[in-house]
């Protein structure tokens, strides 16, 4: 079975008859949350779980499970906002022992009547049973509050909340939206960037993702040299400052460039500022949160300022 990426084909859904999906489906899926060793605990999810979820099984689930486990037919783990799938998929794995996941099982007992999708020689158990045990392997491990954690980094901003995505300017607008973070808020100061300001531009290129461009530093009163830039996204509900998408946001892990001295305009112009950005490079990070109730929040991370 081919995998797409959710952001590949966001709104692409296999299709199915929906006579072969019937009411005892449904009820035998909801006793899932009843098995032995089930995760039922509340509490944030751990940033390092959820990024494996959503980059593992969430991609599987979205793209072959969706047109029905999205929306139409509890349990909704493969719903378009990646933090209740979580929800609804950690409730029915045990993480102690993950190959024993009903979801492996599920998925090559034909329970859909589509072979393809979920027949015993689909390739689907293989799939998702690789993807439960990565994911459990992030739930378990040591430090799974998320990566790179804070303390690879040597320098953090404060967190800020992202406009919902529905709200962001799509890529094919023409215009960009802009984050500013103050740099008096940086975690160590640097005394140069005291008054200093942090710029990205960002558009939602699809519902799922967004794109940061242009990334610009103004205001600083000393030549500082700059060596990496990450971009830690996280949903609003976890704790800490985030991780960087590990499959195409880490584009500017490696940027190494001089923040000029320069002084900011006043006051601050709605538009991007008209500055060389540090890089030219634009980064995709898949969003967490789908809807303004769920809003996702950003941390920039730097290895060097001097």
């Amino acid at each position: 079975m081919m995998r797409h990426r959710l952001d590949d084909h966001p709104n692409k859904r296999p299709r199915a008859p929906r006579s072969a999906v019937g009411a005892g489906v449904a009820a035998a899926l909801a006793l899932l949350g009843c098995m032995a060793g089930a995760d039922q605990t509340g509490g944030p999810p751990p940033a390092a779980g959820l990024d494996a979820f959503r980059s593992g099984f969430y991609a599987f689930a979205s793209t072959s499970c969706g047109m029905c486990h999205a929306s139409a037919q509890a349990p909704f783990f493969a719903s378009r906002d990646v933090q209740a799938a979580y929800t609804a998929a950690k409730a029915l794995v045990d993480f102690a022992n993950p190959t024993n996941s009903r979801f492996i099982a599920y998925a090559g007992n034909n329970h859909c009547g589509v072979a393809n999708l979920c027949g015993p020689n689909s390739g689907s158990p293989a799939i998702v049973q690789q993807d439960i045990v990565q994911w459990a392997n992030a739930e378990t491990s040591p430090g799974s509050g998320g990566g790179p954690p804070p303390a690879a980094l040597a320098y953090l901003t404060a967190s800020m909340a992202i406009p919902p995505i529905s709200t962001l300017p799509m890529l094919t607008a023409g215009k960009t939206a802009v984050l500013r973070f103050a740099l008096s808020n940086l975690k160590p100061g640097v005394a140069p960037l005291a008054n200093a300001i942090l710029e990205l531009e960002i558009v939602a290129p699809n519902p799922t993702e967004y794109r940061f461009t242009n990334p610009k530093i103004g205001g600083s009163t000393a030549v500082v040299q700059l060596t990496g830039l990450h971009v830690l996204v996280k949903p609003s509900a976890v704790a800490g400052p985030g991780g960087e998408d590990p499959n195409q946001g880490d584009t500017w892990d490696a940027i190494s460039a001089s923040i000029r001295v320069s002084t900011l305009p006043n006051p601050l112009p709605t538009t991007p500022l008209s500055m060389t950005p540090l890089d030219t490079r634009a980064i995709a990070v898949g969003a967490y949160s789908s809807t303004g109730a769920l809003n996702d929040t950003i941390t920039v991370g730097f290895d060097v300022l001097q």
